[in-house]
């Protein structure tokens, strides 16, 4: 068959342009290059979240948001369990006034020390490391109240379970790294609120514990000691769902990243011999010390006690000693009790 040539253009004649084509590309196709898809929240370009759903359990960053204020809630249930059952610990163990105080104060005084170090081990290794690994530490010194037997022991317990509140550090360091700066400070607020609500559950708690566990068949000095179990289990729960569901950032776990060389890896020595760190270390102690000055009337009885004689050191006896007849006069606005003798013989001067 003969090639026929017509004009330029005629080839083109009758086609509408709607007719199925079947060809390829090698072009490689289009690769999304939006980055914020794969959240469920709306996050910035550091793929922070820009709004605060309280009852979404969007992944990553909600779900550490509730992971965060429910871990720390545990902690300060565990750490203040023990106040609400004062009444029966106080008869089985024994205790004094002055236990009971040094014991309140020893439960928040383990948490200066571990609120340091909390710091650090989140820039080193991560707020989910920090948060799970000092739960699962915490959980033995829960446990242990249940073997206490000496007023000494009870004070050494409750400071070691105030180790746990350093959890409040990784808490907000966690909060930080998930949320935007512009809603951050109301997540924070919630965070911790939540958190420290804990302190007023454990009045309602332990006590519901202690009544299920002696109504069960135990006796009260028995029951108390079993209750401590339930927070202790909560701390290793708890430890084990925020290594299961947690994550450090909202890209994945730092040390993941840091192995892609996505994040920089912190050294402890860099820190250690930053000036400027150096000397934030100085101003806090510089302005932690007159604190001493404002507490120490309150607090230092505890190591400087007016005297060790039982009968002269309480308040009664410091107050009656300084008390006299003429203190409950009329002119020092007192009222007097008992009217002033009555010479024999003879008729008082004011009838």
């Amino acid at each position: 068959m003969s090639e026929i040539e017509g004009s330029p253009g005629s080839s083109m004649h009758g086609v509408t342009g709607r007719e199925q084509s079947f060809a390829f590309s090698v072009a490689s196709p289009k690769v999304p290059t939006d980055t914020t898809a794969k959240f469920d929240l709306p996050v910035d370009s550091e793929q922070k979240a820009k709004i605060f759903k309280l009852f979404s359990l969007a992944n990553p960053h909600m779900r550490t948001f509730h992971l965060s204020w429910i871990l720390f809630f545990t902690c300060f249930v565990s750490t203040f369990a023990a106040a609400p059952l004062v009444p029966i610990i106080r008869d089985n163990l024994n205790l004094k006034k002055g236990d009971i105080g040094n014991a309140g104060i020893a439960s928040v005084s383990g948490s200066i020390f571990s609120r340091l170090v909390m710091g650090a081990v989140c820039d080193l290794l991560g707020p989910r490391y920090g948060c799970a690994f000092l739960m699962m530490l915490s959980a033995p010194t829960v446990f242990c109240m249940s073997l206490v037997s000496s007023a000494e022991g009870y004070v050494t317990v409750r400071f070691m379970i105030g180790f746990s509140l350093a959890t409040f550090v990784s808490c907000q360091y966690w909060m930080s790294t998930m949320f935007n700066g512009n809603i951050i400070g109301l997540v924070n607020g919630t965070a911790a609120g939540w958190g420290n609500m804990g302190g007023g559950a454990t009045l309602l708690i332990m006590p519901l514990l202690f009544e299920i566990i002696k109504k069960a068949g135990a006796t009260p000095f028995t029951a108390w000691r079993l209750a401590f179990f339930i927070p202790g289990s909560l701390h290793i729960i708890i430890g084990i769902l925020v290594l299961t569901l947690g994550q450090d950032l909202p890209d994945g776990n730092l040390s993941s990243l840091q192995k892609k060389g996505d994040i920089t890896k912190d050294k402890f020595s860099k820190v250690r011999k930053s000036f400027w760190i150096s000397l934030m270390g100085v101003m806090i102690v510089a302005c932690s010390l007159p604190v001493t000055l404002v507490h120490f009337p309150q607090w230092g009885s505890m190591f400087l006690p007016p005297t060790e004689d039982m009968t002269k050191g309480n308040e009664e006896y410091y107050y009656g000693s300084e008390w006299n007849e003429d203190e409950n006069s009329r002119s020092e606005r007192g009222r007097r009790v008992a009217s002033a003798p009555t010479p024999p013989s003879s008729t008082p001067t004011h009838v």
